[in-house]
């Protein structure tokens, strides 16, 4: 089928989707194996944890530098290189025979994670048309929730014919011919920056022009707030279950799952509403004046599970509006097209941030109070950061309109 000129190639940005809900797949297959991964290595919970966070910690140590490196080197070949070292990962990952060896795979995977999430969206960038790019772009914020509830939901049938070492082999697999379709589906796209040789230097020049440009760097603050909202009430909310109500562990996963996949529509209406002319700063705003009164149903000490989880959903939902409104308005923010990855390199920076430190705050302060009703002011206090800071970002004018 001919391509019109005045259409986005909505296949070509669906393949490029699918990189991210591969790579979002490796996020989401360790959280209901974990427990077979701590009996078969003899490991404990603490060290179980790492095996989780590490993927947020190279996000954390090297996001701004991934996106430099893949504007300097180019984000195809960044993008592919990840797929790449994911399935290296995974592979050695399935022979591991001590935490250290699989903690080590699993670095490699949260490098390649990275290098994926990180060029991608600035190849969606470059093949859609400036009248689709909101609606693209959100669509590539779904890859997260998109992949890991997928994966999540998946498991059961994966792990009724094979263990934890099987899973990571058949998404090595998986990933293996997604990148050979993925490389043949993606070589007409051109190297953005031809002109730019690769210079070490030049390099850090970027990342300190991109980290003290105003835009960006807000961007990335606001990305914290929503990150770690996000992750604390999500990475929990199994936890709550079983302690608050007694649920049994398989419908506590089923339900932090469906959490997890409606956080899509949110990202989806975010797309949709920037297209009809929405301010992306107003879309923050009330997203963060939902998430922070659905706190408050969440973490409610006398609150029935029905008003729990409806918090729950109601934070997802409306939370998804955020990281449609961040990651949509990179390539506006930025202080120039050559540094898109950049700039989305810092703003996923900022999100794994989120990510890294959400999760033990609210965990401390649960063990200092002996109550879960600190997760409501807590968050509630970032949502409210998160306001200021959207009111801030509507100071700032953008490159184009938006």
């Amino acid at each position: 089928m001919i391509q019109k000129e005045d259409q986005s190639p909505w296949g070509l940005i669906f393949i490029l989707f699918g990189a991210g809900i591969l790579s979002a797949f490796q996020v989401g297959k360790v959280p209901p194996v974990l427990s077979d991964i701590r009996l078969d290595l003899s490991i404990s919970l603490f060290y179980a944890g790492w095996l989780l966070s590490i993927f947020n910690l190279t996000g954390l140590l090297f996001g701004t530098f991934a996106g430099a490196i893949a504007d300097a080197i180019g984000h195809r070949r960044l993008m592919l290189a990840g797929l790449v070292l994911q399935i290296a990962g995974c592979f050695i990952g399935s022979f591991a025979d001590s935490f250290h060896g699989l903690l080590a795979s699993r670095v490699i995977e949260g490098a390649g994670f990275l290098a994926v999430i990180v060029s991608t969206p600035t190849l969606i960038f470059q093949v859609v048309k400036q009248k689709d790019m909101n609606v693209a772009l959100s669509i590539w914020t779904c890859y997260l929730p998109a992949g890991a509830s997928l994966m999540m939901i998946l498991l059961p049938l994966i792990l009724a014919g094979t263990n934890w070492r099987g899973l990571w082999q058949i998404n090595a697999a998986l990933m293996i011919g997604y990148t050979l379709i993925l490389a043949k589906k993606t070589a007409h796209i051109k190297f953005m920056n031809p002109v730019i040789p690769f210079r070490f230097k030049k390099l850090i020049q970027d990342i300190v022009q991109t980290s003290t440009c105003a835009g960006p760097l807000l961007l990335a603050v606001i990305f914290i707030t929503y990150a770690l909202q996000w992750l604390a009430v999500m990475g929990f909310l199994p936890t709550l279950i079983l302690e608050k109500y007694g649920f049994s562990k398989s419908l506590a996963s089923i339900l932090t799952a469906g959490m997890v996949f409606v956080n899509i529509f949110g990202n989806l209406a975010g797309g949709r509403l920037l297209k009809r002319g929405i301010k992306r700063w107003k879309l923050i705003a009330f997203a963060c004046i939902i998430m922070g009164t659905s706190s408050i149903a969440i973490y409610w000490p006398g609150a029935t599970f029905l008003l729990n989880y409806t918090g729950c959903l109601v934070f997802s939902i409306f939370g998804g509006l955020i990281p449609a409104s961040i990651l949509g308005g990179v390539p506006l923010y930025a202080p120039s097209k050559n540094l898109i990855a950049t700039t989305n390199g810092l703003v996923i920076q900022g999100g794994q941030t989120g990510q890294v430190i959400g999760p033990p705050i609210l965990a401390y302060l649960v063990s200092q109070t002996g109550s879960w009703s600190c997760g409501a002011w807590f968050l509630g206090s970032v949502a409210l950061i998160g306001f200021v800071l959207s009111l801030c970002l509507s100071r700032l004018k953008p490159k184009v309109s938006s």
